[in-house]
């Protein structure tokens, strides 16, 4: 059973939460780029290069989440996803878009129910809620929060009509 959380946040906002829960965890963690053969192990949400930007649209770049003494499974094409490595959290960071006119939004996931997985979902849901106002069971980070009504709260894409833009407080009815 999938579980997800949906938030929108800027690059510190992101590093924010994930800094404290990387502290806040009784273990180590490490975050795994996923889809790449290459993948480059990265121990703490500081390390990530290019965090807090994205072309266009959600889910372009993702990361596992997972304990640092975990080992990681590659499938055949020697690829790092979830789906192998049920122990881990997903982690899809939020972004501004390339042309600076949107806030693209993030995720984090876990697929199985797991101690693992569960827990790291947990930790990072306890950190959003005293961290981030919540809207609509969305997650937003107190910086992209400022930036509201400065850029489009994208949900799916940058080519997708504003009428999907998220919205904090729905428009009056002319």
């Amino acid at each position: 059973m999938s579980k997800r959380i949906n938030f929108f946040a800027t690059k510190n906002d992101m590093v924010s939460v994930l800094s404290e829960m990387e502290e806040q965890l009784p273990f180590g963690i490490k975050y795994l780029q996923c889809g790449k053969t290459d993948s480059i192990s990265y121990s703490t949400v500081k390390d990530i290069p290019g965090l807090g930007t994205l072309k266009e649209k959600h889910s372009e770049i993702s990361f596992l989440i997972m304990r640092k003494d975990e080992e990681v499974t590659a499938n055949q094409s020697g690829q790092v996803y979830q789906g192998d490595n049920p122990r881990s959290l997903e982690f899809d960071p939020s972004g501004i878009s390339e042309d600076g006119t949107g806030l693209v939004h993030g995720m984090f996931a876990a697929m199985e129910d797991n101690e693992i997985s569960d827990g790291l979902l947990k930790a990072v849901k306890k950190i959003l809620n005293s961290e981030c106002k919540k809207v609509r069971g969305w997650y937003i980070g107190k910086e992209a929060e400022s930036l509201y009504g400065k850029l489009r709260f994208i949900c799916i894409g940058l080519s997708e009509p504003e009428e999907y833009d998220f919205r904090i407080v729905e428009l009056e009815k002319s």
